[in-house]
């Protein structure tokens, strides 16, 4: 399967909010990351057909998805960064609902409905109301109602957003699982969400695609940009405004700065294998990277 971005741009009246972009996605995991504002959220909206492009489209296997229409909607699942949910219902009944909405019948939605509960770890909070849930256990209905109708195209706005590490960890094994077979696009400004699954990270800044490639090769593009430097207590501010700082690590003898830049800092500064956050320094200063 080929989903395929072709120069696609989206503005709102005199702001261009995606730029000519153009990407392909085959089957797998996708990072898509960026700054808030980056455009990450208006590329998925219009991937899902909730918003039009100024110009530009996406194709599906070689069929624009401006034709495909309504067989290309029944392709797709999408978890947007709030899913509105009953709070009066329980979770089992939230999903049976979303179920009929899709179009599946009773007896293959109950079976669809149990086997996703299993999936995303609900099963015992299947008769529970979705207003008592956590964050993350909504989250998790939230993907079990992206799923419902076993799409080949999964995209999760934001997912992770004002969960705690556990469930992270879980939400992002859970969308590892899940990958096989499909197209998982996974938009994020949390570097955490896509380490270690992510086939391809898509790099978004101002509405520009910037790069994409696999983790490795854009870690590899890092090689000699990113420095460990000892300075005293009374440098600190100094490097703090003059570099890119990601780390700071108070030694006996010191403080320890994990620095990103282009050039050498200073000549007692060393290499040192860059990693996903790195990377996001890099691109995007010193915006949050959790």
């Amino acid at each position: 399967m080929h989903l395929v971005v072709e120069h696609l741009s989206k503005k709102f009246g005199d702001n261009t909010v995606l730029d000519d972009i153009n990407i392909e996605f085959t089957e797998g995991v996708y990072g898509i990351l960026g700054a808030n504002g980056s455009g990450k959220s208006t590329l998925m909206r219009i991937l899902v057909t909730v918003l039009k492009p100024t110009s530009g489209k996406v194709i599906l296997d070689g069929e624009n998805i401006k034709k495909l229409d309504e067989e290309y909607r029944n392709l797709i699942g999408y978890l947007p960064q709030e899913i509105a949910l009953y709070k009066s219902f329980t979770a089992e009944r939230f999903l049976m609902y979303i179920a009929s909405l899709k179009g599946l019948n009773k007896n293959e939605a109950k079976s669809k409905v149990s086997e996703l509960l299993e999936l995303v770890g609900l099963t015992e909070y299947r008769k529970k109301k979705v207003g008592t849930f956590s964050g993350g256990m909504k989250q998790r209905v939230g993907i079990a109602q992206a799923l419902l109708n076993d799409p080949k195209v999964l995209i999760v706005d934001e997912p992770t957003a004002g969960l705690d590490p556990k469930e992270r960890i879980r939400f992002r094994n859970l969308l590892s699982a899940i990958s096989s077979n499909r197209i998982v696009l996974l938009s994020t400004h949390i570097v955490s969400d896509i380490d270690f699954i992510a086939k391809e990270i898509v790099i978004l800044k101002q509405g520009k695609l910037i790069k994409k490639d696999a983790p490795d090769n854009l870690l590899g593009q890092l090689n000699e940009k990113v420095w460990t430097v000892l300075i005293s207590e009374g440098e600190l501010q100094q490097y703090q405004n003059k570099f890119k700082v990601g780390n700071i690590i108070r030694r006996e003898n010191g403080i320890e700065l994990r620095i990103i830049s282009d050039t050498k800092p200073i000549e007692t500064a060393q290499a040192t294998i860059p990693n996903l956050e790195d990377l996001y320094l890099y691109y995007f200063d010193k915006e949050t990277i959790l």
